[in-house]
This record gives structure tokens, sequence and C-alpha cells, in this order.
């Protein structure tokens, strides 16, 4: 049987339904699609005895038939981050266990956007369209995602703004390099979206000890140092006055 398994954002969200599937399977990790920290994979090799074996991009986009064929033999878990079956990666296992007829369980967790849904203090139904800022190389400088933002901009709704994710730095662009990204990409549609004045949430390291959330404009978060970690931001719509004042309570307003 072939289990996908969440474990949350952190150490102290890990489900105690994942501990259970963990000790009767052979375990295997995604760290290629989200963060994974240290503390929580030692944490479930203290509490199971099992060693676990870290996937690789290539074995988590090429390798789905192999794994999952084992699953049809004994029972396999991979461990994800947050909540499985939001990245399309981990979607591949899923349609493929069902070709292959195998047998398989999900164990939900807490999920990066439910997360910052709930600490942001903006109520989860004015959220519009998710949109990743993907990182940007020498020939590959993608500005899309600003019609995404538009669209939710022209329905008064919230944006969450996820930031690419790196395995080796386990951090995504900083807020600095978001920030660059949405300029150019306002230079090139010019709808008057991204401004000096706009405000923005920064959301840093949601459900960690060093959890940060700042509320500010765009022009004095350009000066937030936000390198290491993992970063989403939200472009709000205009805010209720419940939002004001509940954002007042949970955000630094700089």
């Amino acid at each position: 049987m072939l289990f996908l398994v969440g474990l949350g954002l952190s150490e102290k969200e890990i489900p105690i339904g994942a501990i259970d599937v963990c000790k009767k399977c052979d375990l295997f990790i995604d760290r290629y699609t989200s963060k994974i920290s240290i503390s929580t994979t030692n944490k479930i090799k203290e509490l199971t005895n099992k060693e676990i074996q870290v996937l690789s991009r290539q074995e988590m986009e090429e390798g789905a038939k192999t794994i999952i064929k084992n699953a049809s033999a004994k029972d396999v878990a991979i461990l994800f981050g947050g909540d499985p079956l939001i990245a399309t990666t981990h979607k591949i296992f899923y349609i493929e266990a069902k070709k292959q007829g195998v047998k398989i369980e999900t164990i939900h967790a807490n999920s990066i956007i439910t997360a910052v849904i709930g600490e942001s203090g903006l109520d989860f139904y004015r959220f519009g369209k998710t949109c990743t800022i993907p990182r940007w190389s020498e020939h590959y400088s993608p500005i899309s995602f600003y019609e995404k933002i538009e669209t939710n901009v022209r329905n008064k709704e919230h944006s969450i703004l996820l930031l690419d994710y790196d395995q080796n730095s386990e951090s995504t662009l900083s807020v600095k390099e978001a920030l660059v990204s949405l300029g150019m990409a306002e230079e090139k549609y010019k709808k008057g979206i991204i401004a000096n004045s706009t405000k923005i949430m920064i959301m840093h390291n949601i459900s960690l000890e060093d959890q940060k959330i700042i509320f500010t404009t765009i022009e004095k978060a350009s000066t937030t140092d936000f390198d290491d970690g993992v970063n989403v931001l939200i472009l709000p719509a205009e805010l209720t006055e419940i939002e004001k004042e509940t954002v007042d309570s949970i955000a630094k307003v700089i």
C-alpha cells in the first residue's frame, strides 16, 4: 500500500496518524518541493526507529512508477512538507498508483496555504487565485503571474504570492528578489497595480519559532532583510474593518 504523508510545516505539527503509518512502512521523503526541517525528520526517526531515503527531483518525477510498484508488495510511505497533493508532482504518485491498482491513502496536515491565510488575519473567502513568482535566470524571466494578480484586484480579492523554493539553500526567493520581479511585471503590463505605496504583507517562516509577519508598503518592504527561509507575500484588497483590527493585532505594521 502507498501512503502519501503530510508532515505539516514544523516538528510540532506532525500528525499522530503520520507516525503510526511510518512505523510500518519503508520511508521516502520529498525535500525538492518544500522545506522539511532536520528536527522533523529526526523526530520521525526517533519515534519509528527507521531510516528515511531522500528522493531526488529525478526520482520524484521519473521514478514514481518504480516506487509505486514496490508499494504493491509492501507498505511504502512518501513524506511531504505541508499537505500532500498540493503540488502537481505529488498528484503524479496518486494517478500512477490508481493506474497500477495499488491501494493509496493520504495523511493530511497543515499546508503553507492554510497557514498563511489563518496567520494573516484576512478573511479566507476573500482570497482569489494563488500565483507563484519563479526564480529568474539569464534566459528565463516569466511575469505572467501578474495576470492573476490583476484578476484578483479587479474582483477585490486578496492575492497570495508563493515564492519559488530552492532545495539547496532551503529558502525561497528573498523578499527583495520578489519585489524586483513584481516591479518588472508592472513595467510590462502597466496596470498601476504595483507601486511604492501598494500595501503588502510579508509572511516569513510561518509556523516556525522565528515566524515574522509584517504589514507595510512595497517601498518599505524593499528595505527589509528576509533572505533565508520560507517567504510568502500577500497583496491585500481593501481591508474590512474587522480585517484591519485583526491585522493590527497580528502583524508588525510599518
